[in-house]
C-alpha cells in the first residue's frame, strides 16, 4: 500500500482493512485505495483513533451510514418488473425465508430490456418458486413454465404501458471527479432504486462507475473541471436525447428512493420554473433575516442572489437549451475574489486552463435571476450531501453543507412532504404551460 506499511492495516481474502477503523465503525472497514493511508500519515493525528481520515472511513463503513440507509431503499422493491409480478401473486413474495423479494428487485433494476435479456433466468426462479410454493397447483407441472413466461411478459406488457403514458422522459447527468473517498457508487445506486438510469461523466482519474453502468459513462480524456463539466453534460443531454426534464446530479448526492415518484408528482410548480432541487441546503429551511424561523415543510420558491447547493437540479428542457446557449455561461470565470488586481490574475489563470472554474452553483443562481427564473427546493431534502471529503476543496458535509431537515428512510416522502407551495395550496403545470423565454 505505501513504502512504510501501516501496522494497523490487515490484509485479509485479498484485500486490506484498517483495523483502527474497524474497531471504531464496529464492522470491517476496508481500504479500498492506498491514497486513504497516505492521507492518513499526513494528517493530525496520524495512524490513531483519532485520525480524520480513520473517522470518515469509520463513518462510511457504519451500519449508521450511507449502508444503512441504502439498505432501508433496497427493502422497498419500487416500481418495475419485478414489482408487476408481486403484484400477479403476492403470496409467492410474502413466503419466510423466500428470496423473492431479492429477485424482484434485480428484475426492477434491469427494467424491461434487462428482463428481455435475462428472460430464462427469471423463468427458471418462478418455475421453481411455484414447484416449492404451489401457488400454480390448478395447472399440471408440464404448464408450469409457459404459464411463468406468460406472467413474466404480462409484467413487461404493464411496464411498458406505464412508461409510454408517463409524460416525463428523463435524461440524468451525474457529474463525477477523483475524491479520497468515492461516493460515486453509493449515488448511482440510490437513483437506479429510485427508478432512474444515470449517465456519468467522469473526470479523469475519477473512480469506476460500478460495471452495470458503463455504457453510460463517459470518461474525458482530458480534464474538463466542476464548470465544463457540467455544461458538457447539459449538451451531450440535448444532442444525444429527446428528454423533456433534464436532472444534473453530482456524485456524493444520496436519494431517496421515492424521490422520482415524488419529483413526478410536483412538476412543475410554477410557468415561470427555472430549477426544481430536490436537495434543499440547510440555510435554506430557514426564513431570510431569522436565525431560527423554519420555512413550511413542502415546496418552496426560495430568493437568492446566488444559489449555494446544486447536488440534484431537475430542469425542464427548454431551460437548459438557454443554459448553454447564453454568453453568461461563455463568460463566466467562477466566483471573483475580493481585490481586483488579486482577481484579474485568477481570471487570466482561469482563462487559461478553464479547468479551474468552479461555483457552478453560484453562477446557477447568478443565471437564473437574470433570466427572472424561479428557484423551487423540497423540504424535508429528499436528497442527501454524503461526502465527507470534497472534490474541490470546501469541506465535507457539515453545517450548510447538508440538507437542515433529511427526509426519513424508514417512511415514505408522501407521508413526509405535504403538497404545498410556500405553505399555500399547490397549482400544477405541464410542460406545454410553462413560458419559454428565449431573450438574454
Amino acid at each position: 500500500m505505501s513504502e512504510e506499511r501501516c501496522k494497523f492495516l490487515i490484509g485479509r481474502d485479498g484485500k486490506n482493512f484498517c483495523q483502527l477503523a474497524t474497531e471504531l465503525a464496529k464492522t470491517d472497514c476496508e481500504v479500498e485505495h492506498p491514497s486513504i493511508c497516505e492521507t492518513c500519515k499526513k494528517a493530525v493525528n496520524p495512524m490513531t483513533p483519532e485520525s480524520s481520515v480513520v473517522q470518515s472511513l469509520a463513518k462510511r463503513s457504519s451500519s449508521s451510514y450511507e449502508s444503512e440507509q441504502l439498505m432501508a431503499a433496497q427493502e422497498r422493491l419500487g416500481p418495475g418488473v419485478g414489482t408487476e409480478v408481486h403484484k400477479m401473486i403476492p403470496k409467492f413474495l410474502e413466503q419466510p425465508g423466500c428470496k423473492c423479494k431479492d429477485m424482484a428487485k434485480k428484475m426492477n433494476l434491469w427494467g424491461v430490456e434487462g428482463c428481455e435479456r435475462n428472460r430464462d433466468i427469471i423463468v427458471g426462479h418462478l418455475v421453481k418458486k411455484a414447484n416449492e410454493v404451489g401457488f400454480f397447483s390448478w395447472i399440471p407441472k408440464s404448464g408450469t413454465r409457459m404459464v411463468c413466461d406468460r406472467m413474466l411478459s404480462s409484467a413487461i406488457v404493464r411496464v411498458k404501458t406505464q412508461q409510454q403514458n408517463n409524460p416525463h422522459k428523463w435524461f440524468c447527468a451525474v457529474a463525477t471527479s477523483p475524491r479520497k473517498i468515492s461516493t460515486l457508487a453509493t449515488c448511482l445506486e440510490s437513483m437506479e432504486l429510485a427508478g432512474w438510469n444515470p449517465h456519468i461523466f467522469a473526470e479523469p482519474g475519477s473512480e469506476s462507475s460500478p460495471a452495470r453502468f458503463k455504457d453510460n459513462t463517459i470518461n474525458h480524456a482530458e480534464r474538463k473541471g466542476v464548470w465544463h463539466n457540467w455544461l458538457y453534460s447539459l449538451r451531450y443531454a440535448l444532442d444525444n436525447s429527446d428528454a423533456n426534464v433534464i436532472m444534473t446530479v453530482q456524485d456524493d448526492s444520496l436519494f431517496h428512493p421515492d424521490s422520482k415518484m415524488f419529483a413526478e408528482k410536483i412538476l412543475w410548480p410554477s410557468p415561470h420554473i427555472g430549477f426544481l432541487s430536490l436537495y434543499t441546503p440547510k440555510h435554506y429551511s430557514i426564513v431570510p433575516r431569522f436565525k431560527t424561523k423554519e420555512r413550511p415543510y413542502g415546496i418552496n420558491r426560495v430568493h437568492t442572489r446566488s444559489l449555494w447547493g446544486s447536488c440534484a437540479m431537475v430542469w425542464p428542457r427548454h431551460m437548459i437549451e438557454t443554459i448553454v446557449n447564453h454568453p453568461f455561461c461563455k463568460d463566466w470565470y467562477g466566483a471573483p475574489t475580493k481585490t481586483k488586481e488579486h482577481w484579474e490574475r485568477i481570471k487570466q489563470q482561469r482563462i487559461e486552463e478553464p479547468w479551474r472554474i468552479q461555483n457552478s452553483d453560484t453562477a446557477i443562481g447568478k443565471l437564473m435571476n437574470k433570466l427572472k427564473k424561479e428557484m423551487w427546493f423540497v423540504d424535508p431534502s429528499p436528497v442527501q450531501h454524503v461526502s465527507l471529503t470534497s472534490a474541490t476543496g470546501h469541506g465535507g458535509n457539515k453545517g450548510r453543507r447538508n440538507c437542515g431537515r433529511c427526509a426519513e428512510w424508514s417512511k415514505d416522502l408522501f407521508s413526509q412532504i405535504p403538497l404545498e407551495f410556500n405553505g399555500n395550496e399547490p397549482q400544477f403545470f405541464k410542460h406545454k404551460d410553462l413560458v419559454v423565454d428565449s431573450t438574454h
